[in-house]
């Protein structure tokens, strides 16, 4: 859902493939924003979106690794998208 007082912040799940931004808020349980941050997507830091294609889990590249998002975890965190 796209956030209404921040236009350009979106879910990762909203992203196009091949597009990059920087993660600006993780929302969820503690748990959730735990586990998160401990594979490295924290808030300011910059990723590429290398697939999305609707179906399967999101690939997202940040910090030199591929990381696999599901679906659902990926509606949580929210990013600014660069232009």
């Amino acid at each position: 859902m796209q956030q209404e007082n921040f236009p350009n912040i979106i879910s990762l799940n909203e992203m196009r493939e091949n597009t990059g931004g920087n993660i600006e808020r993780i929302e969820g349980d503690s748990r959730f924003i735990s586990r998160i941050v401990s594979i490295g997507l924290t808030p300011g830091s910059t990723f590429s979106l290398l697939k999305n294609d609707g179906r399967s889990p999101l690939l997202v590249f940040c910090r030199d690794t591929v990381i696999a998002v599901n679906r659902k975890e990926s509606s949580q965190i929210l990013a600014k998208v660069n232009a």
